[in-house]
């Protein structure tokens, strides 16, 4: 190599080493600018996790949304995850968290109640129904409910709004009342309830809806739940048993019954999830629990109609009330 060359290389070293030199001052002089500049706009970066979690769901529209709920926050708040919603009932539902197939889903204090563990006689007070179920799991399985919500999707029992209205109906006592005394019945003609078959059977549902408010219709017709609302709608039916939280029913024009008697088992919802998983972040608890506060039966009954007629994505009504709420950006 010249001479030349050689002294032209050297320079080239020298510039450079200089440049970044500068350079390397100039980034400690805004780091520290920005230290010392308490109102300068940090972007707030969320603490890495060693984790993913598994999100499930059920398959229904509340279900389905819930998951997307818990899988978009969690996501927001720099915990990765991974889409189980879904799966299928109850059972399943349970045992893939038991099995740590999934690591967390949302479930109703009156299923984990009757359905899950069996009990009888139902809870219908919602603190009560809460911490039986909730220290159940804790004790028994490492399964760990966090708070739950202010909707109730119990079983409720529904009318057209205009006839309630016109016969003065607002609670399941004036329905009982009404037919007990031989009021005439809206469309059909006939005091018809309508039913899906679970509830038409089981011990919790209609049969001991008639035993507890003590009186009878003058028939029943099981049909898909799916098709309920549309036959009280159309006249089908004169009654109707409903979950309290469908967003078919305001769509509808009609009206859930105040169960004054508390005949159904409360079934407020909470993210149930497993104490490995929570452990290891525990941060998921102070990111569901206000969310979980937020939704109230309107808010959820909103969102399921939103899926259920105008034909959204679960996930995408979970992204708009979660940036409505502020809970993402």
């Amino acid at each position: 190599m010249s001479m030349k060359r050689l002294l032209a290389l050297m320079l080239m070293v020298m510039l450079l080493t200089g440049s970044l030199f500068v350079i390397g001052c100039e980034a400690e002089e805004v780091r520290d600018d920005m230290l010392d500049d308490p109102d300068e706009d940090l972007v707030d970066v969320p603490e890495p996790v060693d984790i993913v979690v598994t999100v499930g769901s059920k398959e229904f529209t509340e279900q389905l949304i819930l998951g997307q709920i818990a899988i978009l926050a969690l996501e927001h708040n720099g915990i990765p995850t991974v889409d189980e919603t879904g799966l299928g009932g109850t059972v399943i539902a349970r045992e893939a968290l038991e099995s740590g197939d999934i690591d967390l889903y949302w479930e109703y204090t009156g299923t984990g109640l009757i359905t899950i563990h069996g009990f009888d006689e139902a809870i219908t007070d919602p603190d009560e129904c809460y911490e039986v179920v909730s220290q159940i799991d804790r004790d028994e399985y490492d399964l760990i409910w966090l708070d739950y919500t202010p909707f109730d999707n119990t079983y409720a029992v529904m009318m057209r709004q205009d006839d309630a209205d016109a016969l003065g109906i607002s609670t399941i006592s004036d329905l009982a009342e009404a037919i007990n005394e031989g009021v005439e019945a809206p469309d059909p003609g006939t005091w018809v309830f309508g039913s899906n078959h679970e509830y038409s059977t089981r011990d919790d549902g209609y049969p001991g809806l008639l035993e507890h408010y003590d009186f009878a219709f003058d028939s029943v017709d099981v049909m898909d739940y799916g098709i309920l609302y549309s036959a009280l709608r159309d006249g089908d039916i004169a009654a109707s048993m409903a979950f309290a939280t469908d967003g078919r029913i305001p769509a509808f024009g009609l009206v859930v019954l105040e169960d004054d008697l508390q005949y159904h088992p409360v079934y407020n919802c909470a993210p149930v999830v497993r104490k490995e998983v929570l452990d290891a972040a525990p941060q998921i608890a102070d990111i569901l629990n206000p969310i979980a506060a937020a939704l109230d039966v309107e808010a959820m009954s909103n969102l399921n109609m939103m899926v259920d007629e105008l034909d959204y994505l679960p996930s995408e009504v979970a992204e708009e009330w979660l940036t409505e709420q502020g809970f993402i950006q």
